[in-house]
């Protein structure tokens, strides 16, 4: 089997220093993005028998939602795409497509397992949490009628057994697989650990009427145990199982919850969310499984939510089938100092995390994000309803196929990072997306875009090209960038995108790569005014050209040392 890394397969690799090599054979090295313990394989350069679907980027198609842009599709009985394990691994996690019911609602189906050609297991599939219609615009409608029919794509995750380092991975349509047919797009590989044991100074879930694995609601003994730990100043224990929260959400402050590690300990269901309205609310190594199966933003079913006050913490987190991962920040009572670090944040509705309403000195760093129904990661300042985010910093995360919206996206705040990070992917919108928007706060200080790199991001949204990298001036002058060691790499459309009425000011570029944009290398829009200092900023292979400036637009280049191709 060929190993590449991007375009015709993907592997996130445990070092922080990856070769991505392009469609022509040419390749650089991104140091962005999360070090995560596992080795993700695309099924289109495994050895199959099936169907290769892409490259394609056409909203509406499988492969335009997919990893790379292709995948595999497994029709009839024997078909199967097999893989060669890097490493060992005792884990995997299968992302696929399989039908929707024909009345909406999803199916369900097996697939087949095997490891050296030996059966191992059926993994289950579902299509319950897929399948969204009426076009680009809607991310909420379920029903078939409605056409247009996107967000494709789920997930499965299982512990299966010892997989040795040069082992084959087979995942193949058996008798009894019985789905019309399945899409494997790729297969993650991980060594999982074993269960942690309880700390000193926790309280388990299990003496106050929690039990695991028994399909029976276990939300008010955890929400005792929880009431209990902060009486006592002792922490919450969530031993490994899966524990259902079924009737009411869970309310944390200052109280550390704990968990037997993501694998292994599991809060399903509807109500499975903490609601964090005080401080110091930390969670660690555990996992929340929702039940969200469409969106509705008046319904508050996010893995997390609340104001979280000051010093809270989420660290080894699994978040999916949420709308939201955590949508942080309550009306007159600003977020401080709140650090997310080392999750997983999956398959969901609508944001990963939003930093909103005063949000500010915190991080989301080291964190791994795919299939968000919205933005990844965004910090937005709305001035009708909170305070300036200020200082936060998005870094060193690894993103990939937002099914709807951005990687990344500031919407005004001061002093706002974006570094380090790797985005793949994006179906409708943008990779980065900066600028005044959704009625935020002026932009202030200076907003940092440092060392990123995006790979196939840009999209048709809203009947508009968008650019991978974009500034939005639509609702006000913005100012204030520092634009730095950006690698722009085979973006839909432009590589960098200026829209809107008013001004972009203080905005320095500097050491930015476009390569094979599929418009333009940079496209400013009418109407947008202002001026940008440019250093080493180069671009190559643009189908259209280096640079458009549309007609009435009075942007102004500060041209210095080492621009070329525009």
């Amino acid at each position: 089997m060929r190993i590449l890394v991007f375009t015709f397969v993907l592997v996130w690799s445990i070092l922080t220093a990856r070769p991505i090599l392009l469609a022509n054979g040419s390749s650089v090295t991104a140091i962005q993005g999360a070090t995560l313990p596992y080795l993700e394989y695309e099924a289109e350069s495994a050895l199959t028998n099936g169907k290769i679907l892409g490259p394609s980027r056409a909203f509406g198609e499988i492969a335009a939602e997919s990893s790379g842009r292709k995948a595999v599709q497994l029709n009839a009985a024997g078909d199967y795409v097999r893989f060669k394990a890097l490493q060992k691994a005792n884990s995997v996690v299968v992302r696929y497509v399989i039908p929707d019911a024909p009345g909406g609602g999803g199916t369900q189906a097996t697939i087949s397992l095997y490891v050296n050609g030996v059966f191992r297991k059926k993994i289950p599939f579902t299509s319950k949490y897929a399948w969204t219609y009426g076009g680009e615009a809607n991310s909420a409608e379920n029903n078939p009628a409605r056409g247009g029919a996107h967000h494709f794509y789920d997930e499965s995750r299982a512990l299966v057994g010892d997989i040795p380092a040069g082992a084959e991975v087979t995942l193949k349509k058996d008798p009894g697989d019985d789905a019309k047919y399945y899409v494997i797009d790729l297969i993650d590989l991980e060594q999982v650990g074993t269960p942690g044991g309880i700390p000193a100074n926790f309280l388990s879930i299990i003496n106050f009427g929690a039990i695991s694995n028994d399909g029976k609601d276990d939300a008010a003994a955890i929400q005792a145990c929880i009431h209990a730990a902060r009486a006592q100043r002792k922490g919450v224990w969530i031993p490994a199982g899966v524990f259902e929260c079924l009737s009411a959400p869970l309310e944390v402050s200052e109280v550390t919850v704990c968990g037997a590690g993501m694998w292994f300990s599991t809060l399903h269901g509807q109500n499975a969310r903490f609601n964090c309205d005080g401080n110091n609310c930390r969670f660690y190594n555990f996992a929340i499984l929702g039940e969200t199966t469409t969106r509705d933003d008046s319904s508050p079913d996010s893995g997390f939510g609340g104001h979280a006050g000051t010093g809270s913490v989420l660290w080894n987190l699994w978040v999916e089938h949420a709308k939201c991962g955590y949508w942080v920040g309550g009306k007159g009572v600003p977020t401080n100092g709140l650090k997310i670090i080392g999750s997983r944040f999956r398959n969901l509705f609508a944001d990963g995390v939003n930093f909103c309403n005063g949000t500010s000195n915190s991080v989301v760093q080291q964190c791994h994000f795919r299939n968000t129904g919205d933005d990844a990661i965004a910090s937005w300042s709305p001035a009708k309803e909170g305070g300036v985010n200020t200082n936060n910093a998005f870094r060193s995360n690894t993103i990939q196929v937002p099914w709807r919206a951005n990687c990344m996206a500031i919407y005004g705040g001061k002093d706002n990072k974006i570094e380090g990070n790797l985005c793949a992917d994006t179906v409708e919108y943008p990779g980065i997306m900066v600028g005044a928007e959704f009625e935020s706060h002026a932009m202030a200080g200076t907003t940092q875009i440092l060392r990123n790199t995006l790979i196939r991001c840009g999209g048709l949204m809203w009947g508009h090209q968008q650019g991978a990298l974009k500034f939005s001036t639509n609702q006000a002058d913005i100012s204030g960038f520092e634009v730095k060691d950006i690698q722009i790499l085979e973006p839909t459309f432009a590589g960098i995108e200026f829209q809107g009425t008013h001004r972009i000011l203080r905005a320095n570029f500097s050491d930015i790569v476009i390569s094979k944009a599929g418009t333009w290398g940079m496209e400013v829009q009418p109407g947008v005014g202002g001026s940008v200092s440019c250093q080493g900023v180069t671009v190559s292979e643009a189908k259209r050209g280096g640079l458009k400036t549309a007609f009435p637009s009075s942007l102004s280049w500060q041209k210095g040392e080492g621009n070329s191709g525009w």
